[in-house]
Order: C-alpha cells, then structure tokens, then sequence
C-alpha cells in the first residue's frame, strides 16, 4: 500500500506539464482606437501602474508600447488587457516574450507558467534554453481580422476557455 502511493504521488508531481522557470521578460502591446498623445498616455499611465511592469515605451505612430517586466507579482495577460481598457482602449496584439528553459513542449497541451495556464497552438513551440516570442490569442487580444485568420489555420486547436491563454509561436 505504501509503494501505491508513492507511486501516485510521483504521477501527480512529475506526470503533468507543470513548469518552472522565468518568468516573461518583455513584449509589445498594440493599441487599438489611439486618436491623439494623450490617448497614449493614457494607456502608458495604466499600464505602469501595473506591479510586474519595470518599463513601458510608447511609439505613438504605430499607438504599440513596448514593455519590460521583472517587478512584483506575475505577469498576467488578463491584467495587461484590463489595463488598457480601464484606460478606454482595446488591445490589437499582444506578444511576450520568455525564456523556455525545460524540454520540449508539445503543440496543444496545456501548461502551467507563473499559476496561470498556457498552451502553443503553433506547429513550433520554444525550443530549449532559448528566448521566444508569442502572441496571446482570444478575444480581446487580437483585432477581430486577426483573430478570424487564426481560427481558420489552427482551427483544431482552437478554443474560446477563457482558463487558458493559447500562444502563437513567433520566433
């Protein structure tokens, strides 16, 4: 009885795709419905205030905010995006990047990063000790267009649980 469950301790703590590693590092948050520089600072104000955000760049041009992470807390797409719309704007893209430093990740199986649950619906998926960008992808992350391109080319993989934060693999 005492090697059952050991044995079944050892499935939970070694059997799921549970990792740890560091955090995101960074990324680039567009904005969408930026009329004027103050629109900007708008969103820039929201976004510092934000405990794992260190630095926020803006490009009022192309109305995207380059962000640099490593203060307290987790990084939380949910909290990026609800930072921006507290702000009065939507988010057009969002991409992170992290540092993989665990083995190989398959295409479609959930993760956890950071207590929250991720998963690359991407045919690449980060290889080993490298840098890699993603883009987040559901509604509210991405403009509708985008979002329409996507359900169609990874269709099977797909979902709308708002639980799990689907990732396309950049670089």
């Amino acid at each position: 009885m005492p090697k059952l469950i050991l044995v079944i301790l050892l499935l939970l703590f070694f059997g799921g795709q549970q990792y740890t590693f560091a955090q995101f590092s960074g990324g680039r948050l567009q904005a969408t419905g930026l009329t004027c520089a103050l629109c900007n600072k708008a969103i820039h104000q929201s976004l510092e205030q934000l405990p794992f955000v260190t630095k926020v760049d803006a490009d009022i041009k192309s109305s995207s905010f380059t962000l640099t992470f490593g203060g307290n807390g987790i990084v939380s797409p949910a909290k990026l995006k609800a930072a921006v719309e507290d702000a009065g704007f939507f988010i057009g893209e969002l991409q992170l990047t992290g540092n993989w430093n665990q083995g190989p990740i398959e295409r479609g199986v959930p993760f956890v990063w950071g207590e929250q649950t991720f998963e690359f619906i991407s045919l690449k998926t980060p290889a080993t000790s490298k840098t890699f960008n993603c883009v987040v992808i559901g509604k509210g992350y991405l403009t509708e267009k985008s979002m329409k391109k996507i359900r169609t080319d990874y269709n099977e993989f797909f979902k709308t649980d708002v639980e799990i934060f689907q990732l396309l693999f950049v670089k």
